[in-house]
């Protein structure tokens, strides 16, 4: 699993729909220009260990589509622009940060460029296989 020492890093992700009306480039654009420095030092305050986003442009969903789709018909593809990832080392962490003040402050303009009623949440835990360095782990 992933670990730091004998613990278990919790994956919280959010996944993102624009409002209609904003450009997939506009909606980046205000997450990373003026919620992410709100975000941030918030997210550390309450040990928030790794934040990313995890962005997915309509041409690039196109472009797999028309790829995969003769050998899966049936697959759906993302139509959301973007999943939030947050690494914490347990959940308390989450709750801490959705308690305080600072991170509704960091939401102030969200109702403006988020379509919250597609918003979709998980909690889990991510276990890598292959790193960047190109080490094979977590393989017993």
């Amino acid at each position: 699993m992933a670990e730091l020492g004998e613990q278990k890093i919790l994956k919280y992700t959010v996944t993102h729909h624009r409002k209609e009306g904003r450009t997939h480039e506009e909606f980046l654009n205000w997450i990373i220009r003026d919620h992410i420095p709100l975000a941030l030092p918030v997210l550390k305050k309450h040990g928030c260990i790794e934040y990313s986003i995890f962005s997915t442009p309509a041409d690039l969903n196109g472009a797999l589509r028309a790829s995969i789709e003769k050998v899966h018909p049936t697959w759906e593809y993302a139509d959301y622009d973007c999943i939030i990832e947050y690494s914490f080392r347990g959940i308390e962490s989450i709750g801490k940060v959705m308690a305080d003040p600072e991170w509704h402050a960091a939401l102030k303009d969200d109702d403006e460029w988020v379509d919250k009623s597609k918003a979709l949440l998980s909690l889990g835990y991510s276990t890598p296989f292959l790193l960047t360095t190109g080490e094979v782990v977590n393989l017993q």
